[in-house]
């Protein structure tokens, strides 16, 4: 874990409510709306470094447990550094905590890892159309 980041939104976990959490974990606060160029340069410091980056490819949480659409943010990190995507599989968060609850109930959640998916030879909206077909065949199932 200590190889490991995660990215927020500023707005949300950048709240007195939400730093002190943020103060004691390794999170990258970001706000790509206010500067996307800064957002860019802190998120490839721990991918420069061999280290992992935890992003949310939905950047919110969903109101009826369907995917959003999925914003390329991760697939020009991807791209640019030419670094694997392990796309992630959480089922069951919306049941544990559904939009707008402050605290989770008790409910099961699923974490699988899938299989890397390389940039080499994709842009980047076919390397975020992948690893969301990636997902979505793995939720069907």
């Amino acid at each position: 874990m200590k190889k490991t980041f995660v990215l927020a939104f500023e707005i949300v976990f950048g709240t007195t409510y939400m730093r002190p959490i943020v103060q004691n974990s390794q999170t990258i606060l970001i706000n790509v709306n206010k500067n996307l160029k800064t957002s860019i340069q802190k998120s490839t410091v721990p991918l420069k470094n061999g280290q992992n980056l935890i992003i949310f490819p939905e950047g919110a949480r969903t109101r009826d447990r369907k995917l959003l659409e999925f914003k390329k943010f991760f697939a020009i990190l991807a791209v640019e550094l030419d670094v694997p995507i392990v796309p992630v599989v959480v089922d069951g968060t919306f049941e544990a905590m559904p939009a707008g609850k402050l605290f989770p109930k008790p409910a099961s959640v699923s974490i699988k890892y899938l299989k890397p998916i390389y940039p080499k030879g994709l842009n980047y909206d076919e390397l975020t159309a992948k690893v969301k077909e990636a997902i979505c065949k793995e939720l069907i199932k």
